[in-house]
């Protein structure tokens, strides 16, 4: 855990850094839209909207992931139900005594 707060304190500690040394306003134009900002403003926000893009789209494959695993755990309950079924019980007490000669020497 204090790892991880290390490493956010560090990111932000960078990108503050970064922010500082490229406060440089600049003309951002797409289409017929036009955007007056920093650069480093502009560059988080497009780097942000590309994580979102990344992240929207792996949300199927995850889906789809999450799915085949609760399929493959209904799957194997199943087979161990069925498993109790076809198996016969041990008489009792037998898993608490040692095979016969066990322990003579």
């Amino acid at each position: 855990m204090q790892f991880f707060l290390f490493l956010a304190l560090l990111i932000a500690a960078v990108l503050v850094l970064f922010a500082v040394q490229n406060a440089t306003v600049v003309t951002l134009s797409f289409l017929t839209f036009h955007f007056v900002g920093s650069l480093a403003f502009i560059l988080v926000v497009v780097f942000a909207a590309g994580f979102l893009a990344g992240v929207l789209m792996s949300v199927p494959s995850i889906l789809r992931k999450g799915s085949a695993v609760r399929e493959q755990k209904k799957k194997v309950k199943q087979l161990e139900e069925a498993l109790k079924k076809t198996t016969p019980p041990r008489p009792s007490g037998s898993e608490d005594q040692p095979p016969s000669g066990a322990g003579k020497l």
